[in-house]
């Protein structure tokens, strides 16, 4: 049995695909089963028995869902009151404080090979950020950045990458949404989270910018997905594309 505990987010509401459902995304339907079911399921097949969901839009519906998860798994919860406001680097800070050790952060808008998971876990490097193929010049993708020695610097979403960047760093793939953190490094994120949060202007922004900052000074390498079997859903097309990929 796995020592990590997954902190998973998911207190958004899923602007970009409301049209679909007004449930929390995270109980999107792929082929009869939840985004949570297939969460609940790898980490069920993998080991892991300690869970930390952050809440929001919603929290009941969803936590009357994972009530059926409470024989197997260890659940807490963790809520995001204001979370058309506060940006899910504030989801992120709350989940910490419901979390003790090393853990697995998981974005909950994703659906992915158990293997992908199992493979990750099975690195016994510390802290470490998931990635998979894709291309630098995908404006939409969370771009991984490393420097000479191979930690993770920065991730670039939803902007091109400036000559300057290309430059200084190479491109390693696409951040799937899965990060290994040990128990130090928790520690450190959580402070990190609480400076960056003191600012007023950072209360509605996501935790990649706080992540920015955080690997500035913080040694975090890649693991590399050996398979393109996941997906981040942010829109209908993804949805679909979920949809082929996991029967």
């Amino acid at each position: 049995m796995s020592q990590l505990t997954a902190l998973i987010l998911a207190a958004g509401y899923g602007s970009r695909i409301s049209d679909v459902t007004d449930d929390p995304k995270s109980l999107l339907q792929i082929n009869g089963k939840s985004l949570m079911d297939w969460h609940f399921e790898a980490w069920k097949e993998v080991g892991i028995r300690n869970v930390v969901v952050v809440t929001g839009y919603k929290r009941d519906v969803l936590e009357a869902y994972l009530e059926k998860y409470k024989m197997d798994f260890d659940i807490h919860y963790a809520v995001n009151e204001d979370y058309r406001v506060k940006g899910n680097t504030y989801s992120f800070l709350y989940g910490l404080e419901k979390t003790q050790g090393d853990f697995l952060l998981f974005d909950a808008d994703l659906i992915y090979d158990t293997k992908i998971l199992k493979s990750f876990i099975e690195d016994i490097t510390p802290n470490q950020i998931l990635v998979g193929e894709s291309s630098i010049d995908d404006i939409e993708c969370a771009k991984t950045m490393i420097d000479e020695d191979g930690f993770v610097r920065m991730t670039i979403d939803k902007r091109a990458v400036s000559e300057e960047e290309r430059k200084r760093f190479t491109f390693a793939g696409e951040a799937i949404g899965i990060l290994k953190f040990s128990e130090a490094f928790r520690d450190d994120m959580y402070n990190a989270c609480k400076s960056f949060l003191a600012d007023e202007k950072n209360i509605s922004k996501n935790w990649e910018h706080v992540m920015n900052e955080f690997l500035l000074n913080h040694d975090m390498s890649i693991h590399q997905a050996f398979s393109d079997r996941w997906v981040e859903i942010d829109n209908k097309e993804d949805l679909e594309k979920a949809k082929r990929l996991f029967k």
